[in-house]
């Protein structure tokens, strides 16, 4: 499988990942890779990201910067892969460099521990004269509201959202590229923060979480999840609100026992919000240009990627 760049006036958005923390094959962590122009960019790198990459045969080196929206595992437990695979000086890897990450405060603590936690790998490495060290090195960049990359026409801006009453800082992100806009909600409850700033989307991912009213009721485990998350009604009051060309719904969280079908998800959305919306799933492509062209990833490829 060849993986070639975008035209240049097009914005392509891949989402690698589309899962929650429940290890599933089919949809591995939250990860989502930005092409426009030279510039390669991801957001988030949840469990398996490294895998997608490779299934799309693209190499760790493909990736310039990391931005994370959160702290939660299942939207960056794959990123010591990346800076430990990335260093290996072959096609599957090949970074020139250290990795870059962007992150809320608490980015430093999570390089720091990167480099203690690879430091075996690390060693084995280099005595074999495999790898450059300071290739797996993290360089943290701590970021707030606003701008946080601006960089051959592509702009992408951190959008704060509501994720719980315990989580200090989430976000979402802007990226804007060639007058194309896309939106990710990444996680958070309804949040008015976002909408605000979604107007104009050609196309808007968000996240949902359902489950059923007498399961919350029984079940404080159950409630204290949905307290985090936006549920379908909320979801669909957003994108009625923003009316991007194109939604989607993404990290579906639906919660156990009697778990709430996507049919009946997207029945509860509907009565909000009369516009098309897909259901996500891992490595689905989006090109943004003159036009929207949604393209699921093809599943005949060589198994690892042509790497």
């Amino acid at each position: 499988m060849t993986w070639l760049p975008p035209a240049d006036d097009v914005l392509r958005v891949t989402l690698l990942g589309t899962g929650i923390p429940n290890a599933q094959i089919n949809a591995f962590g939250t990860s989502t890779l930005i092409e426009a122009g030279e510039e390669r960019i991801l957001i988030d790198c949840g469990r398996g990201t490294v895998i997608r990459l490779s299934q799309l045969g693209l190499g760790v080196g493909h990736v310039d910067r990391i931005f994370l929206s959160h702290y939660h595992s299942d939207h960056f437990a794959g990123l010591f892969d990346m800076a430990m695979t990335g260093t290996i000086r072959q096609k599957f890897g090949g970074r020139n460099g250290p990795l870059h990450v962007h992150g809320p405060p608490g980015i430093e603590r999570i390089a720091e521990g990167a480099w203690i936690a690879t430091g075996p790998d690390r060693d084995i490495r280099v005595a074999d004269n495999e790898i450059d060290a300071e290739h797996m090195r993290i360089i943290p960049h701590e970021y707030a509201e606003g701008v946080v990359y601006d960089r051959g026409g592509l702009v992408i801006r951190a959008i704060e959202v509501d994720h719980g009453d315990f989580i200090d800082i989430a976000y979402g992100f802007r990226v804007e590229y060639a007058g194309r806009v896309f939106v990710h909600s990444h996680d958070t409850r309804y949040n008015e923060n976002l909408i605000a700033q979604a107007h104009g989307a050609d196309v808007f991912v968000h996240e949902v979480a359902a489950a059923r009213p007498e399961v919350q009721e029984a079940m404080p485990a159950v409630k204290l999840v949905m307290e985090h998350h936006a549920s379908p009604a909320e979801v669909g009051r957003v994108f009625a609100q923003t009316r991007p060309k194109l939604a989607l719904l993404t990290h579906l969280v639906l919660l156990k026992p009697d778990p709430v079908s996507i049919n009946e998800v997207m029945q509860e959305l509907a009565a909000e919000y009369d516009g098309t919306v897909m259901v996500a799933e891992d490595l689905l492509s989006i090109e943004i240009g003159r036009n929207i062209s949604v393209i699921p990833f093809h599943r005949g490829a060589k198994p690892d990627g042509g790497l």
